[in-house]
């Protein structure tokens, strides 16, 4: 191991000590008795449910042999793209490049400190597993969390090995490029029109872009050929079939994916921001204007064929339509919130509606009212640290 190996993991140790220190002692008992509370009661309740279906989860064969591999795996790779985020934004960050580090060494500084938490969370899902077999009754629980533990590990690694060969070239790229052309002002900027109104350029600088030019990148062109062959494949399945539902869902779920891909809200978070004559209200509103209307162009042409496909179900696209609005809106405060931890918003935005849908089962639709006293505490929450720090 050399001598720059830790750094990337010290420095996200440092700011998760820094951020407890940070808090009222309020707010992290909030967070420590209100959050033990509600794990204990949703492991109560999925340790009953598991119970009582055993007999239909023991003979679904397609639970094992398919979705709980393939979940498993999947999981490893968002969980590897999430930390390899994480730990790649400190090994490039800007107060490191006095120092004389290449590409190898960040490189090794990115691997220890997402190695680190691949190890961690291929336990956590190799015990889950394990236990929740054991609980069904499935035969061999340990062999079942090992093999969780192993997919989901695969996952992680592939997707760390990804972004080390391809992502960490291209941000080295993207430095030199700075070095040379420190405003990028030759060219004129591709969103000079949707991002000049004020504050100006809050849009670039939430996605990183100088001066609002939009560069093309290796995760900009994956994303755009996932969502567009997505978009395809749902536009021929609803034309095919002369029915509205592939093609709206597409577009509702797509839509939401993009706009949460796209919404970045860290400059809530900056005391440049932060000391200037900008409201919380505003600065909100001006930061989730393009990943709105990216989601609103994603999901235009999608609604459009289904509406072409079956005129008849109309009511379909227009309620697609309005629930991405609501889950937009949504998820937009889960994001300012988590303003600076985009992968933790996501996680925990997933998280609430899932856990808000299966209880609607249970209590009905008044459970969303408890959805939207969260969304207005974490809006609280958000806008009070805005102005007070």
């Amino acid at each position: 191991m050399r001598q720059h190996d830790k750094l990337a993991l010290v420095l996200l140790w440092h700011e998760m000590r820094s951020f407890l220190r940070s808090a009222r002692k309020r707010d992290l008992a909030w967070a420590l008795f209100g959050g033990a509370g509600l794990l204990a009661y949703g492991a109560t309740d999925l340790v009953m449910a598991l119970q009582a279906h055993a007999a239909t989860l023991r003979a679904d064969r397609a639970l094992w042999t398919i979705t709980l591999p393939v979940g498993c795996a999947v999981l490893g790779l968002l969980g590897g793209a999430g930390m390899t985020g994480l730990a790649k934004a400190r090994a490039f960050a800007p107060f490191l490049d006095v120092q004389p580090l290449s590409l190898g060494e960040r490189r090794r500084m990115v691997a220890y400190a997402a190695g680190w938490s691949g190890v961690v969370m291929a336990l956590l899902v190799g015990i889950l597993v394990g236990v929740a077999c054991a609980l069904v009754g499935k035969s061999e629980p340990m062999t079942c969390g090992l093999t969780a533990a192993a997919l989901c590990a695969g996952g992680f690694i592939a997707s760390l090995l990804l972004r080390l060969f391809i992502g960490l070239r291209a941000a080295t790229e993207r430095q030199r490029v700075r070095r040379a052309k420190p405003g990028g002002r030759r060219a004129r900027p591709l969103l000079h029109h949707i991002d000049r109104s004020s504050p100006a350029w809050i849009g670039a600088w939430a996605w990183a872009l100088p001066a609002g030019r939009l560069a093309p990148t290796i995760r900009g062109i994956t994303a755009a050929v996932v969502f567009g062959g997505l978009a395809l494949l749902a536009i021929a399945a609803s034309l095919v079939r002369h029915q509205a539902a592939p093609a709206a869902m597409v577009g509702t779920f797509g839509g939401l994916a993009l706009f949460m891909v796209s919404l970045r809200c860290r400059p809530l978070r900056s005391p440049v921001l932060r000391t200037a004559p900008v409201s919380f209200t505003r600065a909100w509103l001006r930061l989730i204007r393009l990943p709105i209307l990216l989601s609103a162009l994603f999901f235009t042409l999608p609604a459009t064929t289904a509406l072409a496909a079956q005129p008849s179900a109309w009511a379909m696209p227009l309620g697609g339509g309005l629930s991405l609005l609501v889950l937009n809106g949504s998820y937009a405060v889960f994001a300012a919130y988590f303003a600076t931890a985009p992968f933790v918003a996501a996680v925990s935005f997933v998280a609430a509606v899932i856990y808000t849908q299966y209880e609607s089962l249970e209590y009905g639709r008044t459970i969303l009212l408890a959805f939207a006293a969260l969304l207005a505490l974490l809006w609280h929450r958000a806008r009070r640290r805005y102005y007070r720090g």
